[in-house]
């Protein structure tokens, strides 16, 4: 009676897998023809008569429950459907969703035969040959590698990405290549992005706004007697002085320009000093004798401005008059009262008018502009710190116009379209894209624009936004024949290996191996170790680990709010975050995978910490954000079940799930996801249950007991029952309803415990291989981006194998995902 909406994960062979060397123990000859043989001779004296006995009464030709017909079996080459029908009939007996408990049922050791018969046969069908390693689309950059990518490519964390429409999933992970589209709007965005990140990493210097102000005569304020001269010049008397105010913005070294004269005929030169707003003295220019008429003299001098509003005072002094730059004080300037300013202010809006008869001797120095313009440099920290690796060489400028433009940007561009490119550029390649930067000097844009526009062009090209992957052309200008296996190229794998572990592009030395041709053997490892200890790694915690626990999904969970009140989005985020650091310290640590479900630790900020009511001492003086280590032992906390994170998101708003706890335990530790339930089975009427005064576990007793909804719930509810003890967002408890909570459990063999704990260590004890399963298939899927097939299940099984001496340590999983068939080869198509 299976139903018939069967969402079999089809990765679900990979719970019981059991190797080659395992079958054909007694020393047997292990050749593909033998294998088969032997798998077929045991399933006819085994499995075949168990399926019989258990099955057919109701999957048979004339009575074919659910649409599922079992009789055609009895002949595996002949079985309707191969190695994926075989895969689900497995799962439904494992799972002991068949058959169900109004029917015969077998022995424990009878179902452990029929599931081993399956297994093995379905070994044989699948590896008894070379595996395929299966074909590869071209896959687009997902979100978090375009923003991951831009920032190794430019180290700006610029995250333009956020502003991306979602990406689809497909095998539980984001990155799954066939479903990677590219629609007409996410094209519009790309577009965007590029010009935006374009001009954050090369700013344009004519682009930032420098300063170049005159103040003629009638805009400088002044400090004692004036007369207006013919063509506007101030004469004042000695001692007298002028000043004017600017807004500089930018810190630098700036330019003063200043005209004026002596106005005797045959007086000796005089000095010009300029003195800043505090009264000191900060350069000196020499004038002489204005020339009459509109001439002048005119001096400079170089200031060293910081932001803000800037006044400069310049005051004549005869030569033998000691002036020191940096000591010289004026106290005339303390005259510049505030109630003084506002009338200077006032007086040059009402221009005096010229004389004439103006006595030189009495009226004797002259002042008749004063210039700022700067900085001379602009200052480094208004540029990018991409701005000198990225523009190596600027094109010379003469006047308007722009020489060796082509030259100069394929300079600046071929490391760039490298490193983006993940892999070697041609020159010509790099010369249509050093055009463009012609093209725009040509039309009147800069050599700093035309840049823009070019990596604007390198950031939309397929080459970044797609990984292909497809062979190199033969000597013969010929493509492999189709459906060949084909090795990665060495920037292939280098690109597989930096998405995989870092969700990136391949840094310099990943890319300085694969140029030569070094990235092979025990390169890989070491780089994998390497790798594996940068910081970037912590994608396999916010990327992978999130996906494969589901803990991604939090950010969009809701929960009663009035009666969970502390429950708000920064809440939230510490919760994923303490799954994400216990992740990556088991990770770093080369821990076995296991110790994920049986850590006596965790990892907790300040929020987390007292949702949890722990007061570890080493959080008193830290800030909210910060993670810090924490012991477990005396809590009733053990590894992800109790983790707020998971029992949260698998909650519903104003109470728990036994049913949701229990599976997702099945789905991501066990790798057993159950079936969709038949159609037609009632929802828990929960409204009458509860005026009959039932507490939830009595409620789901009572749902079970419906043969339908048995076979699914006996398994998934008791573990679910384990984690009652935590409320729906996290915190422990001891009673519901003034009830104590029920926390006790069995599983199938007999396997009691009682609470979070003893469900935690006994899964990390009896399960540890289908625990390592599951990881080993969910890295694969991730690592080469796509649904893992029934040939993969012979790489899943040898990496089980290889790494089950050492209790199936993390970082050696992955090590063998890498250097697997499936990962460092792919079915070319044509």
């Amino acid at each position: 009676m299976l139903p018939t909406r069967i969402h079999f994960n089809v990765l679900a062979f990979v719970l019981i897998a059991i190797s080659n060397a395992r079958l054909l123990a007694d020393g047997s000859d292990t050749s593909p023809s033998k294998t088969h043989s032997a798998a077929t001779e045991h399933w006819s004296k085994v499995g075949w008569p168990l399926l019989q006995k258990y099955c057919l009464d109701c999957h048979n030709a004339d009575n074919a429950e659910a649409e599922w017909d079992l009789s055609n079996f009895e002949t595996l080459s002949d079985s309707d459907g191969g190695v994926n029908s075989m895969e689900r009939v497995m799962e439904m007996v494992r799972f002991g969703a068949m058959p169900p408990e109004d029917a015969d049922l077998p022995s424990d050791d009878e179902r452990k035969q029929l599931v081993e018969a399956l297994d093995q046969s379905m070994f044989a069908v699948s590896c008894d040959t070379r595996p395929r390693p299966g074909k590869v689309t071209a896959r687009r950059l997902n979100r978090a590698e375009y923003n991951r990518s831009i920032r190794d490519l430019f180290e700006m964390d610029l995250r333009p990405a956020d502003q991306f429409p979602s990406d689809e999933t497909g095998a539980g992970f984001d990155n799954n290549g066939d479903l990677l589209s590219m629609s007409p709007l996410l094209m519009e965005k790309y577009l965007s992005a590029a010009e935006e990140v374009a001009e954050a990493v090369i700013v344009d210097p004519d682009t930032i706004e420098t300063l170049e102000e005159n103040r003629p005569s009638d805009q400088l304020y002044t400090h004692g007697d004036r007369k207006v001269g013919s063509f506007f010049g101030l004469f004042m008397k000695p001692n007298s002085f002028v000043w004017a105010d600017f807004d500089v913005r930018l810190a630098g070294e700036y330019r003063l320009s200043f005209a004026g004269g002596v106005t005797p005929s045959g007086a000796e030169s005089q000095i010009a000093g300029v003195f800043d707003e505090t009264g000191i003295l900060v350069g000196t220019m020499t004038i002489k004798h204005f020339g009459r008429s509109g001439g002048s003299s005119r001096g400079e001098v170089k200031l060293n401005l910081k932001p803000g509003k800037r006044r400069l005072l310049v005051q004549y002094f005869g030569k033998d008059e000691p002036l020191e730059i940096g000591t010289t004080y004026r106290k005339d300037f303390d005259s510049l009262d505030p109630a003084f300013v506002k009338r200077a202010h006032a007086s040059i809006k009402t221009p005096l008018k010229p004389e004439r008869d103006i006595e030189y001797d009495d009226y004797s120095v002259l002042f008749r502009s004063m210039s700022l313009t700067g900085p001379s440099k602009i200052p480094d920290e208004l540029f990018p710190r991409t701005q000198k690796t990225l523009v190596r060489k600027v094109a010379p400028r003469r006047g308007e116009g722009w020489y060796d433009v082509d030259e100069s940007a394929a300079v600046c561009l071929k490391p760039l379209m490298r490193n983006a490119f993940r892999g070697p550029v041609s020159d010509e390649e790099v010369e249509r894209y050093a055009d463009l930067v012609l093209a725009a000097t040509r039309r009147g844009e800069s050599y700093h624009r035309g840049l823009q526009i070019a990596v604007a062009a390198v950031l939309v090209s397929p080459r970044f936004l797609f990984r292909v992957e497809s062979p190199p052309s033969q000597t013969n200008g010929k493509q492999p024949d189709a459906a060949e296996s084909v090795a990665l190229t060495q920037h292939q794998l280098a690109t597989r290996l930096s998405y995989f572990l870092w969700s990136s592009i391949p840094d310099e030395t990943l890319l300085r191996l694969a140029d030569q041709g070094k990235l092979k053997d025990a390169e890989v490892p070491r780089q994998i170790k390497r790798m594996l200890d940068d910081p970037k790694s912590e994608s396999l915690a916010t990327e992978f680990a999130s996906q494969w626990l589901g803990v991604r999904k939090l950010a969009d969970h809701d929960a009663d709010t009035e009666q969970f009140k502390t429950f708000d989005s920064n809440l939230k985020s510490s919760m994923a975050g303490e799954t994400e650091n216990l992740f990556q310290h088991i990770l770093r640590q080369n821990r076995p995978v296991s110790e994920l479900l049986t850590a006596d630790y965790t990892f907790v900020n300040k929020p987390l910490a007292q949702h949890y009511g722990l007061s570890p001492k080493n959080l008193a003086n830290t800030n909210d954000d910060r993670f810090v280590k924490v012991s477990l032992e005396a809590t009733p906390r053990r590894g992800i079940l109790s983790h707020a994170s998971v029992l949260t998101l698998t909650s519903n708003p104003n109470r728990t799930s036994p049913v949701g706890r229990g599976k997702w335990i099945l789905e991501n530790v066990l790798g057993t996801p159950p079936p969709e339930p038949p159609p037609g089975v009632p929802e828990i009427d929960e409204a009458k249950l509860s005026s009959a005064g039932l507490s939830f576990r009595e409620q789901l007793e009572q749902h079970r007991a419906d043969p339908s909804c048995a076979s699914c719930h006996r398994v998934m509810d008791q573990l679910g029952f384990g984690l009652e003890q935590f409320d729906a967002v996290g915190q422990f408890r001891k009673n519901e309803g003034g009830k104590p909570i029920d926390a006790s459990g069995e599983l199938p063999g007999r396997r009691e415990f009682n609470g979070a704990v003893e469900l935690s260590e006994l899964l990390g004890k009896t399960e540890t291989e289908s625990f390592a399963r599951t990881a080993t298939t969910r890295l694969l899927t991730y690592a080469i981006g796509r649904e893992l097939t029934p040939n993969d299940r012979c790489v899943v099984d040898a990496i089980i194998e290889e790494t089950a001496d050492k209790n199936y340590r993390f970082v050696d999983l992955i090590t063998e995902v890498i250097m697997s068939r499936p990962f460092q080869f792919y079915e070319w198509q044509i």
